[in-house]
């Protein structure tokens, strides 16, 4: 949905960071926390206005230097423990008071349980709520509970709650958006914005521990910050971003009591091993460990960041279980692919063997250790000599993760990251992982305020999650072999899945139904349906259709795992029993069952209405199942209406690219010859355009659902509901593109919903800008770059009646997967005249899909002006070509070809049989 378009928006983008609670509080913040600490009764004063308007520079490169607290010297921030220890000579006379040994308290020292803000009272804004921190360990995760009232106390019982609020940024005036977040340009605004806000009040209260209120700032919507004390202090400081994401996935998981169950004490001890190694050894893990696993001379680990010699550091992992060295790889094959071609060239010159490659030294070698008997007196075999050698002359040290112990670590954060897609590969979705981290550290990514409330385990045992980490191992591997083609491996892989998913339903089957619809895609069993997905595919390519329909009908059967999949699966079944299998009364039957499934799709059942209708009516079955026809629930929708255009397209298009076409402003530069080409969509826009109205976008359905889901912000964010918010970084609930988003959330969605009907437009723009405003850059559902401002979304809702802009709404969000796609490309409207209209392009030799109709069909529905602009290619006569069609590029076959040429084949052997026939007769 989104699009990566650029724009230019007054409104500057908001960056925060969320890891601004990993670091030490600022010089500014020492004071007021110092003189509120049980030290000294000293009262702190209310900050000023002028105070209150500043902050800290939210989005920096690294920590600036800070002031003494005592002697107001300049000093480097992590220094400044030194500093007050040894150097520091407070430079006033009551040097002696309790004031000034309160303030050369090292900071260390503190004990500080909660956070408060002081701040303006603001009508407007919610109170938010930090808990003390718990534990000393807790390092790098800020646990916080709901609000307890004065009257009630906190249930310690209730389930884990975790407030991530990131602050808004302020308003700055007379900026515009920058989208280059790499460029110089960026970075000076930036600092400019740093300036701007240069210190935070923060102040401390042991009294109020018991209520731990934080109050919002006028700019800010809250500040989270770790105090360290001397317990919880870490044991090294200026961790680097790879370390400091290794070890917040580590922590994030292992400290969540929901997921205490699922480790024993072999896990537990492999993490603690962890924690006691050095800082260098823990860089050095955190980096192999995003690295491809396998053997690596010790001259490939070459990190001079983290140390200028790595021996120590590989050592001590080594010591640790944490890593293999030289003496654990007795494999052949593997030795020799460490070693390079020269040193292969010495090693088969002294064995006297003929060199014909690297390629071929492996085969070469094993088969001359075969043919050479074992010396006299000797114990080792050729390649064990072989070994020994290569170890002692070549490779003197090569290293390998130890295989227990990073899967120990990929299970943790396999934990951490359900809401994410696995990557093709776990190396690059560890380094993707690394990456967002890094972005939010540095500012560049934000994610929107939300509640996180864990109240169900997805894993009941610990054999069910390692299940699923097995599960999903296996799925990186056949969805590599599926991007391919590699069919028969794929199948060969996944032909022990079978009996696999038949066992675990029996075992597990009871406790995933159990578990909501959302979260049971993070089971083995949906792991496993997703593999089979891919093994239908690859028995089709093989021709064995056979074997796909008994899958097909195997998963239709069951009633637990991706219940929103049964369409495509009828689908599948249907076209295999009618156009290859020959069966068209079995075809006709599951297409009568799935029309009266309740979870099969609208477009699902429109295709399949579609087939329903080309098998009664085929010459061949027309007789025997046309009667049938009319005991289906057909679903069909109106035909659209259609208009056609002309356009000047290029004399060939390319294999591989979308048809090119003239633009009509090309006229206005014929005497330098130039030509402005655009694409069908572009074509069409400036049509219309230029037939009365003034804006326009592509952006399919990302075009309003920016409108609704600014809208409906709150409900997708702050609705009070569990387990759909799990981790720090998700850009919408776990729900959103499943049935249970709207079920949970009925009551208020309908209540917004009638709302919206009521309200005028001006009202609908000042709810959709007041949302804007607080939220706008957030990494989210809504596309932020598709309106060029907040003006451009006033012009566009002031053209949309409230009635209809619900509806739209209330059907996006009652099935949010589903009818994502087959939106209208074109969105276009007129301020002025407040009229708007939506346009479905269709370039020459396209047609529209079962979504794209059943939205065109609701949009008439409600009144709305849509259409299908159909394009007729003619040539472009300035480039020197004659005026001809535009022929479509070759592409792969469809299911839809297929199924033309199946019919045209019926009918031509049907019409052959007549004539055979009527010759026969005559």
């Amino acid at each position: 949905m989104n699009r990566n378009r650029k724009s230019v928006s007054k409104t500057p983008v908001q960056k925060t960071n969320l890891f601004h609670f990993f670091q030490r509080t600022p010089s500014s913040a020492v004071h007021n926390q110092v003189s509120s600490t049980p030290l000294a009764d000293a009262s702190v004063s209310t900050p000023s206005s002028s105070a209150l308007n500043a902050s800290t520079p939210f989005i920096t490169r690294g920590r600036p230097p800070t002031e003494c607290p005592a002697c107001n010297k300049i000093v480097p921030f992590y220094k400044l423990n030194h500093h007050l220890d040894n150097d520091c000579v407070p430079n006033s006379p009551s040097s002696s008071s309790p004031k000034v040994s309160q303030r050369t308290t090292r900071l260390i020292d503190l004990t500080v349980p909660e956070i408060v803000l002081n701040s303006p009272p603001s009508t407007t804004a919610k109170e938010e709520v930090i808990t003390a921190l718990n534990t000393p360990s807790s390092n790098f995760i800020l646990n916080t509970t709901s609000t307890p009232s004065k009257e009630e106390k906190p249930n310690p019982s209730s389930s884990t709650v975790v407030f991530h609020t990131p602050p808004p940024t302020p308003h700055i005036q007379n900026e515009r958006r920058k989208f280059n977040s790499s460029s110089k340009k960026n970075f000076a605004r930036r600092r400019e914005i740093a300036r701007q806000f240069k210190d935070r009040q923060v102040e401390t209260d042991y009294k109020k521990h018991s209520e731990n209120k934080l109050d919002k700032h006028e700019d800010w919507s809250s500040v989270k910050k770790k105090l360290f004390t001397e317990e919880s202090k870490p044991k090294f400081e200026g961790l680097p971003y790879y370390l400091e994401t290794f070890l917040f996935l580590l922590k994030s998981t292992f400290d969540e009591p929901l997921n205490q169950h699922l480790f024993n004490e072999e896990d537990k001890d492999t993490y603690k091993n962890f924690k006691s190694l050095s800082l260098e050894a823990q860089k050095l893990y955190a980096r192999l460990f995003a690295r491809k696993f396998q053997w690596r001379r010790k001259e490939k680990i070459d990190y001079k960041d983290i140390a200028s010699d790595l021996g120590p550091a590989l050592k001590e992992l080594c010591s640790s279980s944490l890593l293999h060295g030289i003496d654990q790889l007795e494999d052949l094959p593997t030795l020799l692919k460490l070693l390079t071609q020269l040193e292969l060239k010495q090693l088969f010159k002294d064995a006297k063997i003929p060199f014909n490659g690297k390629g071929n030294a492996t085969e070469a070698l094993l088969k001359h250790c075969r043919s050479q008997p074992c010396l006299s007196g000797s114990s080792l075999s050729m390649k064990d000599r072989m070994i020994a050698k290569i170890k002692g002359h070549y490779l003197k040290e090569c290293y390998k993760l130890h295989e227990e112990a990073r899967r120990t670590f990929l299970r943790l954060i396999l934990l951490s990251t359900l809401h994410q897609r696995q990557e093709e590969e776990e190396e690059k979705g560890q380094q993707q992982q690394n990456f967002k981290m890094l972005q939010v550290k540095i500012g560049d990514k934000c994610f929107p305020s939300y509640r996180i409330h864990r109240q169900r385990a997805i894993f009941k045992h610990r054999d069910h999650f390692l299940k699923y980490g097995e599960a999903s191992l296996l799925e990186l591997q056949v969805r590599e072999s599926y991007d391919n083609k590699q069919w028969g491996t794929l199948v060969e892989m996944t032909d022990p899945i079978q009996q696999a998913f038949v066992e675990y339903s029996k075992e597990y089957g009871n406790d995933d139904l159990d578990l909501p619809i959302f979260l049971r895609r993070y089971t083995a069993g949906s792991v496993y349906v997703y593999t089979f997905n891919k093994r239908i595919e690859a028995l089709q390519c093989l021709k064995k259709y056979q074997e796909a329909v008994d899958l097909i009908r195997m998963l239709i059967n069951q009633d637990v795992y991706l219940l929103s999949h049964r369409g495509h699966w009828y689908e599948r079944l249907a076209l295999n029993l009618e156009q290859h299998l020959k069966e068209p009364y079995e075809a006709f039957e599951m297409i009568k069952n799935a029309l009266d499934d309740s979870w099969v799709s609208p477009a699902h059942r429109f295709a399949l209405s579609q087939r329903a209708t080309r098998l009664c009516q085929s010459p061949r079955w027309k007789q025997k199942l046309e009667p049938l026809l009319s005991g289906l629930s057909l679903l069909i929708p109106a035909e659209p209406r259609c208009v056609t255009i002309t356009g000047r397209s290029l004399p060939r298009d390319l294999p591989g690219h979308k048809s090119m076409f003239i633009r009509g402003d090309s006229e206005i530069n014929t005497d330098a010859g130039d030509v402005t080409l655009c694409s069908v969509e572009e074509l069409v826009l400036q049509h219309y355009m230029e037939n009365g109205y003034t804006h326009g976008l592509h952006g399919e359905g990302s075009t309003l659902w920016t409108v609704i889901g600014l809208l409906f912000w709150d409900i997708i964010y702050q609705s009070e509901i569990a387990d759909v918010f799990i981790s720090l970084f998700q850009a919408m609930p776990l729900d959103f593109d499943t049935l249970d988003f709207y079920q949970s959330r009925k009551e208020i969605i309908e209540n917004r919903l009638e709302c919206i009907r009521n309200w005028s437009s001006s009202e609908i723009v000042e709810e959709i800008a007041k949302v804007w405003e607080q939220n706008h850059g957030q990494s989210s559902l809504v596309s932020w770059d598709r309106f060029r401002d907040l003006e451009s979304i006033g012009g566009l809702v002031q053209c949309i009646p409230p009635p209809v802009l619900a509806a739209i709404s209330q059907r996006l969000l009652q099935n949010y997967r589903h009818y994502r796609s087959g939106f209208p490309d074109l969105t276009i409207w007129n301020p002025q005249q407040k009229i708007w209209r939506i346009i479905e392009v269709k370039g020459p030799n396209d047609r529209l899909s079962t979504k794209q109709t059943l939205w065109l069909d609701f949009l008439v529905s409600l009144g709305v002006e849509a259409e299908v602009c159909h394009v007729e290619a003619v040539g472009a006569k300035r480039m020197g070509a004659t005026p001809q069609v535009a022929v479509k590029s070759k592409s792969p076959r469809t299911v839809d070809d297929e199924e033309d040429r199946e019919s045209d084949k019926v009918v031509r052997k049907s019409r052959r049989l007549t004539a055979k026939k009527d010759s026969v007769s005559k």
